[in-house]
């Protein structure tokens, strides 16, 4: 068990998404004054939490569920942690750490989170439109099915549920409130999935390099092991993931014939993925003989946490690893580097050898990964 301080707004901002397992954790969020806030359990497991006086009286203490708003009293320690978790052995050390934060430095929290709950609703509102729009009445589970995609529907759940919560202190128009009902009536089923979805499903070819990775020239991202015919649309979207996929033109798969060479294309994703194509494989070979663990998937949307590493490099599946991202800095062995070089040397290059600048171009991009607000 490790007692977490969280005293800077940067480090409370954080909060607990970035926490694989919080039922070994303590978070005590440190504030240089009493004030009331706004709390929630967006992208979160269920948590414990706690709002102390400046003098460690107990204001509030309750387990609160994944994708809620908690409103605390005034407060000046805030204490998140595992539902099973006993926090009062570490009350006395939390208040006593007093740390010289100045006033003026400090985050008026009220004025952020207001404007993030007016930009969430906004959004919220939006998504419920589109429904509307969609539907023309009743929400069918087939419309949702065919009009959006798994990461579509997920935010769409998202927004409904904090049209709800909001609706219990603000007062909504009875149109959005009841569609958010039927939006999650109707994909009830379906929740772990596209809540997973919503955070690992996004689109992201458009922001990658789209050169092939042999020669250079224009391509595209070819997906290379397909769904199997009876897989739902819930769980398909792993398929559109960039680690089943590699950048390459029309005119190097028709040199390579890789259409026809099963063989040759997992060399390619195999040796540019490495242990994130090896997760991604573990997961679809469970997943086709229906012998997947029952997993997180809000703390692990990707795949169960055996199938990886505890890294982004090495594999893992967590959330806060969930973002799409590029090849690079993946923990390679000569293994794979050995299949990269097998496959793009499998037939006669012309011109410029493979290797040199497409590939390596590829392997160096960066994007700069954004961390959402959290708790």
């Amino acid at each position: 068990m490790q007692l977490h301080f969280l005293v800077t707004s940067e480090q409370r901002a954080m909060g607990a998404i970035f926490f694989d397992n919080m039922n070994e954790n303590i978070l005590a969020f440190v504030y240089p004054t009493d004030a009331a806030r706004t709390f929630h359990t967006f992208f979160c497991s269920p948590l414990r939490i706690i709002a102390l006086s400046a003098d460690g009286e107990v204001l509030f203490d309750q387990i609160v569920p994944p994708w809620k708003f908690v409103k605390l009293p005034e407060c000046r320690y805030v204490i998140e942690t595992g539902p099973k978790v006993d926090y009062r052995p570490f009350v006395n050390t939390i208040i006593s750490i007093s740390p010289d934060l100045p006033q003026s430095g400090a985050m008026d929290a009220s004025i952020r989170m207001d404007s993030l709950l007016f930009a969430l609703l906004a959004e919220a509102v939006a998504d419920i439109r589109r429904i509307r729009e969609a539907h023309q009445g009743e929400v069918k589970s087939e419309i949702q099915r065919r009009k959006f995609e798994a990461w579509e529907r997920g935010q769409i759940v998202s927004s409904a549920g904090f049209l709800l919560d909001f609706s219990r202190a603000w007062n909504l128009p009875d149109g959005a409130v009841k569609l958010s009902y039927s939006v999650l009536r109707v994909e009830e089923p379906y929740l772990d999935q596209l809540v997973a979805a919503s955070v690992a499903g996004i689109p992201w070819r458009h922001e990658f390099p789209n050169d092939c990775m042999r020669c250079g020239k224009p391509g595209s991202w070819r997906p290379i092991l397909n769904p199997p015919p009876d897989a739902s649309v819930e769980i398909a979207w792993r398929y559109q993931r960039p680690e089943n996929a590699i950048p390459i033109c029309h005119h190097c798969t028709e040199t390579l014939d890789l259409l026809r060479s099963e063989a040759l294309q997992l060399d390619l994703v195999w040796g540019l993925w490495g242990p994130r194509f090896e997760a991604f494989w573990q997961w679809h070979r469970a997943m086709k003989n229906n012998h997947l663990p029952n997993w997180d998937q809000y703390a692990f949307p990707l795949w169960p946490p055996e199938f990886g590493g505890t890294t982004w490099e090495s594999g893992s599946g967590a959330l806060k690893h969930a973002e799409p991202r590029p090849p690079h800095e993946v923990t390679r062995n000569e293994q794979h580097m050995t299949a990269l070089r097998r496959a793009l040397f499998s037939k006669r290059f012309r011109g410029r050898q493979p290797g040199e600048t497409p590939l390596q171009k590829l392997l160096d991009f960066r994007l700069d990964i954004t961390q959402g607000e959290s708790l």
